[in-house]
């Protein structure tokens, strides 16, 4: 048989009912101190009894005014609580507001950046062609005869304009990939071609380095379904930060291998690593890890931004692995063609 349970008293719900009662002047705090005392000893022998109920059977208060006032003190918490419940919700109004406020400045300002980067990158590039053409009509020797240290000076300028285009052809990839995600013209290719083409390139401009090409399992061609120049500059990006935070003379391999689905490509370096608890960072557009003025790797801090977002465009994860000072790894996989 299962046993009743007591009937739960409202005075429950309503704290230092005690204190009320004498400030209502119902009571005298002598009788409430007395009260206590009696509901004290009760609870030494495990008796729980409301203070309302010893009070009642001291014949210090009727039941019908302790209703009364354990009532008053129910609406008055209600109404706190309904006052309270009211500010709070003005409170998250007002915060609301401001958030949005504070967001929708924060988007202005995005969009007045990225507006600037644009503008200033199409404006760099007509001064650039001029300069890069010149320099073509120098090095041909089409406006005279040129000495060895001059055609050395201009292989410099050569390099330092090429380096120059480059970066401003990834600010205006990456203002454009800001608006939306970025566009692809997928199509059937080799990426093994156009990795052997990539190492090769880099081979003759960084010769203290060396460059291993992995290919499991072993095959002459495989290929992909992807944007072929965007996955190139993909490669040749994560190769390029392979070298610049590497040693010299250090080795930079690249592994490619398949299944029957995918194709994986890998760029594996043993430069200097990144801290486990800075990784993320990486792919944060305009940053650099070491923004220091001495820094050794240059660049704006936009190609790995970049990467992420082109091999995020064809469905794919750019994943990277790596140990502070012992090094990193890229990869990401494409759908195969069979």
């Amino acid at each position: 048989m299962a046993t009743r349970k007591k009937p739960v008293s409202p005075e429950i719900l309503v704290p230092r009912i005690g204190e009320y009662l004498v400030q209502k002047k119902i009571i005298t705090l002598p009788e409430l101190n007395k009260a206590l005392f009696i509901q004290l000893e009760k609870a030494k022998q495990a008796e729980e009894m409301p203070l309302g109920k010893i009070l009642v059977e001291m014949k210090l208060i009727d039941q019908e005014t302790l209703d009364e006032a354990i009532t008053e003190q129910l609406i008055r918490f209600r109404d706190a609580l309904e006052q309270s419940n009211r500010q709070l919700e003005l409170r998250v109004q007002q915060r609301t507001a401001e958030l949005q406020d504070a967001l929708n400045k924060i988007n202005e300002l995005n969009q007045l950046k990225n507006n600037f980067i644009s503008n200033i990158s199409h404006e760099l590039r007509t001064p650039l062609t001029h300069i890069k053409g010149y320099l073509d009509l120098m090095i041909s020797n089409d406006l005279g005869p040129l000495s060895e240290d001059q055609n050395q000076v201009l292989e410099i300028m050569g390099k330092a304009t090429n380096r120059l285009e480059r970066l401003i052809e990834d600010l205006i990839m990456f203002t454009f990939a800001e608006h939306e995600q970025v566009l692809i013209s997928p199509s059937e290719f080799d990426l093994m071609a156009v990795t052997h083409e990539i190492i090769t390139n880099f081979q003759t401009t960084f010769t203290q380095n060396q460059f291993k090409l992995d290919v499991i399992p072993e095959t002459k061609s495989v290929l992909v379904f992807a944007d072929q120049k965007k996955i190139a500059w993909v490669i040749n990006q994560l190769i390029d930060n392979a070298i610049k935070f590497s040693k010299k003379e250090a080795l930079i391999e690249i592994s490619i291998s398949w299944t029957q689905e995918a194709v994986n490509l890998k760029v594996k370096d043993n430069g200097i690593g990144i801290p486990e608890e800075r990784i993320h960072e990486i792919f944060e557009p305009f940053h650099q890890l070491d923004s220091s003025s001495t820094r050794k790797a240059g660049g704006v801090g936009l190609g790995l931004a970049l990467a992420k977002k082109i091999i995020e465009s064809h469905g794919a994860t750019l994943n990277v692995d790596s140990n502070f000072d012992v090094g990193s790894s890229f990869d990401f996989s494409l759908n195969r063609l069979k």
